[in-house]
């Protein structure tokens, strides 16, 4: 389920720009599956759960090519959690492909996808590693707002100031640009809230020892959630286009903006 927002995110970058640069941004989220979960299978699953014998508060080692043989005990829980965990690792990559479209060079992206999984996995292995030296202070994170989109912000905003804004983008104001294609972007939304309840229901990682009560408390408080800020969302481009019209951006921005969701007191099941 996590593994379809890699279609609504392409979706909903493809359909904001400019229609001559709808390929570039779809090649991008290829990359980011492909460059990016390399280099998680590589690297960055053995830097988060590594269980070597150098493993420090920082970052984990051991484990590096994730294997499994057959007949260990372990092997389907070690090969589910490393793609359900590849999925969380090129979600955070993708955050940036959004943030700089039009104006990242797709070869230039394609060693920023590989290199920024190395980023976000030391920084994820802090909250989500035995090792991390955030976990061992009490820090909980249930569905990845600090690792994920803290970490794929962080690196949205500091690609964003070294590379600046669009061509053109300010000539006329701050007004927003034309949709390459709205629809394009409202299916990408759809997919992206479905794969969201997959995202913040599934970090209960199971649904025994009673567990699947948080994972149904993630999913309806996931709904309620974008439902209210879907409502704020219209409520407010009618206000500020004087009830003429909608912007659709505006809205699925606020609908997005809304999916993050974690519980604390999902520590009891530890």
């Amino acid at each position: 389920i996590i593994f379809t927002m890699q279609t609504g995110f392409a979706l909903v970058e493809a359909g904001v720009i400019r229609s001559k640069n709808e390929v570039n941004i779809m090649m991008k989220n290829v990359v980011d599956v492909c460059m990016g979960g390399l280099g998680f299978y590589i690297y960055g699953f053995g830097l988060m759960f590594g269980r070597g014998e150098w493993n420090n508060p920082f970052f984990a080692t051991g484990d590096f090519f994730v294997n499994a043989k057959v007949g260990d005990p372990l092997m389907a829980q070690v090969f589910t959690f490393y793609f359900f965990q590849m999925s969380f690792a090129t979600t955070s990559t993708t955050i940036v492909s959004g943030a700089c479209a039009e104006r990242f060079r797709f070869t230039a992206y394609c060693l920023f996808s590989f290199v920024n999984t190395f980023v976000y996995s030391v920084a994820a292995g802090w909250v989500w590693g035995e090792h991390g030296f955030l976990r061992s202070l009490g820090v909980v994170d249930f569905a990845g707002a600090g690792p994920i989109h803290v970490v794929g912000g962080a690196a949205a905003l500091t690609a964003c100031i070294f590379i600046g804004p669009r061509t053109g983008r300010y000539d006329k104001g701050t007004k927003s640009l034309p949709m390459g294609s709205p629809m394009n972007a409202c299916i990408g939304l759809f997919i992206l809230w479905w794969g969201w309840i997959g995202f913040n229901a599934g970090s209960s990682y199971g649904v025994t020892q009673g567990r699947w009560q948080y994972a149904a408390r993630a999913g309806v408080g996931t709904a309620l959630a974008t439902m209210g800020a879907g409502c704020f969302s219209i409520l407010f481009s009618m206000a500020k286009n004087n009830g003429k019209k909608v912007d659709v951006f505006e809205v699925i921005s606020g609908v997005l903006a809304s999916l993050g969701e974690k519980y604390d007191d999902f520590n009891e099941l530890n």
